[in-house]
């Protein structure tokens, strides 16, 4: 009877550890704390890190149609195909970009002129294509609208052949 009593009680100390470790690892962090951690983490030069609006909802906006663009091999040429949705928190900034979309795709497809397929083909460098999409997009709302307006840019498809 004396093990069935320890067996349970050890039974009951790794189910407490258990559930007070998953809590703690998929806790959420509040708007507030994510917004911090993100613009301390970008840096504050860094021209596409913005703070995430707390309390306002995201409108999201598609830059159609999708973008279909030969890009950089020395060896044959490669085409990449991408969907891009950008975030905004200001119907103002839909509209700045539904009036300025010729001057913002031509941005876009600059950047993505520029890339290589080894840049194109690990994480980090898919990461730092998205960040160059989104400073080209901001600076060209910036210098068209005086706003960059744009917060977030997601790549909803990305196939590259």
């Amino acid at each position: 009877m004396k093990k069935v009593i320890i067996i349970v009680g050890v039974l009951v100390l790794l189910l407490g550890v258990g559930g007070g470790a998953a809590l703690f690892l998929l806790k959420d962090d509040t708007p507030a704390d994510a917004a911090a951690d993100a613009a301390g983490a970008a840096g504050a030069d860094d021209p596409a890190a913005t703070p995430v609006a707390v309390g306002k909802k995201p409108i999201y906006f598609g830059l159609n149609p999708d973008f279909v663009v030969a890009f950089q091999n020395p060896k044959n040429v490669r085409f990449i195909k991408a969907s891009i949705e950008v975030v905004t928190y200001e119907s103002s900034v839909i509209d700045d970009l539904k009036l300025h979309m010729p001057a913002v795709r031509d941005g876009v497809l600059t950047v993505f002129g520029k890339q290589t397929e080894a840049g194109l083909s690990s994480p980090e460098g898919k990461e730092a294509f998205r960040a160059e999409v989104l400073a080209s997009v901001r600076n060209t709302l910036q210098q068209l609208t005086g706003n960059p307006g744009v917060e977030l840019v997601y790549f909803t498809n990305y196939v590259m052949q």
